[in-house]
């Protein structure tokens, strides 16, 4: 917290120098930290942990778990049960992650969630056998695992660091979970198809990305030589002058933020997003299948929303620093919203092109869009706090839709139902997103012109 401190007051002095009458601005070829390849090497570093402790025990592992299946005989039910308590600890323990971020930092918050991503990953690779072995191991501590080293403390420090440009360093960040998620399946099981089907193997091999990340925090992320490099070097006024994106100079608290109107429609918006992208992919696949799609086909979907949800990353992080992200959000689930409309029952490729694509990119764009609202709206001093309220409402309602999208099947034979309810959802959430404005401080009285980012 006094490194933070610190960084403000430096904002603060030099914002001050550059205000004063025939201040004279740094010249334009050193627009300071957020330009300068020390940022470059930090969003890197950050990029590859993620990737490592995220991206691979997430998505990589489902190949991993279908061999584990065949091979222990497992019951399905004790499967998805497993499953199930994997996708709360991700989301329920965000209030958690963002204490030990505010009293012991990142490097070790994220050391402590490698450790535990490690203790889970060594138990999958040597003695798990049963149900509730792999309920442990991989639902309980490799769930918990890559909660505390993963996204939370990854954006958390990005919005301490990254103020101009800050949307893009959002959607790098989130760009690892899309790539390494793309490309850690096949990889994994060309892995267990080497090791005559010993999918074991693939456990071992997390278990050592879990120790590389634990290297890579602690020698290229010193949150002290880069809170230093920030003051230093600050970004110039030239380069905040640019763009008309409401950023808050006022450093909100929980209890202050919840008062306000803006924390709960963005609430909304991260809860249907969550939705939408859960039940895409626990259901979009098999109702394919449904339609008449091979297994194959529909496989080729869900690359293409993978990769469809990079563009949308990207897209929206090279934009959101000038364009206000909750246009960009409120695009994006529109997007979301034909995906939706188009799924029911596409015709050939091209049909799996109109629904998965739009899918892919709005996704992708919404997680942008939501992580730098809330940097931008509140401040970062509270970030992981705020955020970390949000990650268990949003969690439980992607879970409770991802179930109920079954039980109505079950019931009906068809989604057809839960295609509607998605779609009208998706149009709340675009509303509530747009009516989602700036909130006002009663502490301290902020800019009142659109460009705030300029009194930062």
């Amino acid at each position: 917290m006094e490194v933070a401190r610190h960084i403000q007051q430096e904002e603060e002095d030099v914002l001050e120098q550059g205000n004063r009458p025939g201040a004279v601005a740094k010249p334009e070829t050193n627009k300071g930290f957020e330009y300068s390849a020390h940022a470059a090497k930090v969003l890197g570093a950050l990029w590859l942990i993620v990737a490592l402790v995220v991206a691979v025990p997430s998505v990589g592992t489902s190949v991993v778990n279908a061999r584990m299946i065949e091979d222990l005989n497992m019951d399905r039910a004790v499967f998805g049960m497993g499953f199930g308590i994997f996708v709360m600890m991700m989301g329920f323990q965000g209030p958690v992650v963002a204490v030990l971020i505010r009293k012991f930092g990142y490097r070790a918050t994220v050391t402590f969630g490698c450790l535990v991503l490690l203790a889970g990953s060594l138990a999958m690779a040597t003695f798990v056998h049963t149900g509730w072995q792999y309920a442990v191991a991989f639902g309980f501590l490799v769930g918990t695992g890559v909660c505390l080293a993963g996204m939370l403390p990854a954006q958390t420090v990005v919005t301490n660091w990254f103020h101009v440009r800050r949307a893009l360093a959002v959607s790098v960040v989130f760009s690892a979970v899309e790539v390494g998620g793309f490309f850690s399946p096949p990889a994994l099981e060309k892995l267990i198809a080497i090791s005559d089907g010993n999918w074991r193997m693939a456990w071992w091999v997390i278990a050592g990305f879990a120790v590389v990340a634990i290297v890579v925090a602690w020698t290229m992320l010193n949150e002290r030589h880069v809170a230093s490099a920030i003051a230093e070097n600050p970004t110039s006024l030239a380069a905040r002058d640019r763009g008309n994106v409401f950023k808050s100079t006022t450093h909100w608290t929980l209890k202050e933020a919840v008062r306000t109107r803006a924390y709960w429609l963005i609430l909304i918006y991260m809860s249907v997003a969550g939705v939408a992208w859960v039940f895409l992919l626990a259901h979009g696949a098999v109702h394919l299948q449904d339609i008449g799609y091979s297994s194959a086909e529909a496989a080729n979907a869900v690359a293409i929303i993978i990769v469809a949800s990079f563009v949308g990353n990207m897209t929206a992080g090279l934009l959101g620093d000038r364009i206000s992200p909750s246009v960009i959000a409120a695009v994006s689930m529109a997007l979301v919203a034909v995906a939706f409309c188009m799924v029911v029952r596409p015709e050939g490729f091209v049909g799996i092109l109109m629904y998965a694509l739009p899918a892919g990119i709005g996704y992708g764009a919404s997680q942008v869009c939501v992580m730098a609202l809330l940097g931008n709206y509140f401040g970062k001093g509270s970030f992981s706090t705020i955020l970390g309220s949000m990650m268990p409402v949003s969690t439980l309602c992607a879970a409770v839709g991802a179930g109920s999208a079954g039980a109505v099947f079950d019931q009906t034979g068809t989604y057809g139902w839960m295609f509607i309810i998605v779609t009208v959802l998706c149009v709340i959430a675009l509303l509530a997103i747009l009516a989602a404005s700036p909130p006002h401080s009663h502490r301290r009285r902020e800019e009142s012109s659109v460009n705030a980012i300029a009194a930062e």
